[in-house]
């Protein structure tokens, strides 16, 4: 995956990040919205910079994230690595 597709999808899980941690907070599930901020917490430093090493660590958080909350709605792995990025979000 070259940088600016690395960079746009970073982008858009740390969009679905917020999406899901206002639903969180709004069902008062805190624990979930600390371990979800943790997990996203370094993506901006990623995003601005995105060598390709940094890939096992994002992909660390996310799949450490992912196993304690499973949710196929907010599988932030399938948006690193497998679905498209949207043209908007």
């Amino acid at each position: 995956m070259n940088q600016d597709e690395l960079k746009r999808r970073l982008l858009f899980i740390m969009h679905r990040g917020l999406v899901e941690a206002r639903l969180l907070a709004q069902a008062q599930k805190h624990q979930q919205v600390f371990d979800l901020a943790d997990a996203l917490e370094p993506l901006p430093g990623y995003i601005e910079d995105s060598e390709t090493n940094h890939l096992e660590a994002i992909r660390f958080n996310l799949k450490t994230y992912r196993e304690k909350y499973p949710s196929p709605s907010f599988d932030y792995l399938r948006y690193l690595d497998i679905d498209p990025t949207p043209g908007r979000f």
